[in-house]
């Protein structure tokens, strides 16, 4: 596609053409362009047929976040992303560009999301601690569990409680990653111990948003931000870009990563993806010093160590691939890549109906700030770390250094 040049208003006028384009070149894909009723800019919402077809073939787990423009109208881009399941690579499912990242513009994102995906069986949204996509998720998704990050959990955790968090760090990770309430309880105490108040800060949050052990869905690995950060990483730069071209680079690296991916899937020559087939070899490894005695039909013993496992053996002509998520095989990683990500012709060898044409866009309303555009984002009181305190050497008091100390011995 050609470079789109002029003012950065250009870039909203473009738009009807680009999503039309777009969508001859992909069939089945999903695109919304919402505007204000004078015709301004508000939002702008893409899913790819790829991505569209790749969902049904991987955990119902959708990753959302956002992150805010660099260019000179601003905003903020939304993402919901998922992983496959065999090989854990990020698979972006869908993408918006809206003028401002609060609640009316996170609930049109899942609204939209919703009309795409709809729900399926064990689903789960997992993102931050973010309040506009909690208000945004209870009103279209109030049938899905929403979990949090773990490590986003464990900032502000670190930040409520900052005494005692050396101490805490590792009692809470534990906490999260247990898979039985009875080891989940055993961690919990532990905790209460350091510092009782941190107990009910994380039973108001609700145990089962961010723990293994009490959590409604098999939320399965996702435990960290990985995935959300994984998208932001790549689409960096580009959030420079006017949003006609962020847009487009965003086709573009889902249209690389799609065939990156689905090369990679038909190259593999085992049964399992290869972290899953990895995993598996090295429990076999581990089995083979275990000793296991018959205690009495289809009844047996486990030892490893110190430790026995009582094992009902209903079959002995075991296949271990019989016992792995149909997720984690390679059919399902070639199925979700199955379909390509097309890319659109030259500019110059586009037909636009007379309708799209006369669609006017007109760019977001709200004044632009003197200068160039902020390269970071202003973090939230709840994001900033507090000053390190300092004290003085001479009488160990704070709020000044030994050179302006009045306390100096006589």
């Amino acid at each position: 596609m050609a470079m789109i040049r002029g003012s950065p208003s250009d870039s909203y006028k473009e738009l009807p053409k680009y999503f039309y384009m777009l969508e001859q070149t992909n069939p089945g894909m999903v695109t919304k362009l919402h505007k204000s009723e004078d015709g301004c800019f508000l939002y702008a919402y893409v899913s790819l047929y790829a991505s569209i077809k790749g969902w049904e073939h991987c955990r119902p787990i959708m990753v959302v976040d956002g992150s805010f423009l660099k260019a000179a109208y601003k905003g903020t881009i939304l993402t919901a992303c998922t992983h496959d399941g065999a090989v854990g690579k990020t698979l972006p499912l869908a993408y918006a560009i809206v003028d401002s990242e609060n609640n009316k513009s996170r609930e049109w994102f899942f609204v939209q999301i919703k009309g795409t995906f709809g729900v399926r069986e064990g689903m789960c949204i997992v993102s931050d601690r973010n309040e506009s996509i909690f208000n945004a998720t209870k009103a279209v998704y109030p049938e899905v569990p929403h979990c949090i990050f773990m490590f986003h959990l464990w900032q502000n955790v670190k930040r409520t409680f900052k005494k005692h968090h050396k101490q805490l760090k590792d009692i809470f990770f534990a906490l999260a990653r247990a898979y039985t309430v009875e080891k989940f309880e055993y961690h919990m105490t532990e905790m209460c111990k350091i510092d009782p108040r941190v107990q009910p800060y994380l039973f108001e949050i609700g145990y089962e948003r961010w723990s293994r052990a009490y959590s409604k869905v098999k939320r399965s690995m996702v435990m960290t931000s990985n995935i959300a950060e994984s998208i932001n990483a790549a689409n960096k730069d580009a959030r420079e870009l006017p949003v006609m071209r962020l847009l487009e680079y965003m086709t573009n690296l889902l249209q690389q990563w799609n065939n990156k991916n689905r090369k990679s899937a038909m190259e593999t020559s085992i049964e399992l993806g290869e972290k899953y087939d990895k995993l598996h070899r090295e429990n076999l490894i581990a089995s083979e010093q275990m000793t296991v005695r018959l205690a009495m039909e289809k009844l047996y013993t486990v030892f490893e160590r110190l430790r026995r496992k009582i094992v009902v053996l209903k079959n002995q002509q075991l296949k271990p691939g019989q016992y792995c998520s149909f997720y984690y095989k390679k059919d399902k990683l070639l199925r979700t890549y199955e379909f390509p990500v097309n890319l659109m012709p030259d500019e110059s060898l586009w037909v636009i109906p007379t309708e799209v044409m006369e669609d006017v866009v007109l760019p977001p309303k709200g004044r632009r700030n003197a200068g160039r555009p902020r390269k970071e984002r202003l973090k939230p009181a709840s994001e900033k770390e507090s000053k390190r305190a300092f004290s003085c050497s001479v009488c160990g008091q704070g709020g000044h250094n030994r050179k302006t100390c009045r306390n100096r011995p006589k």
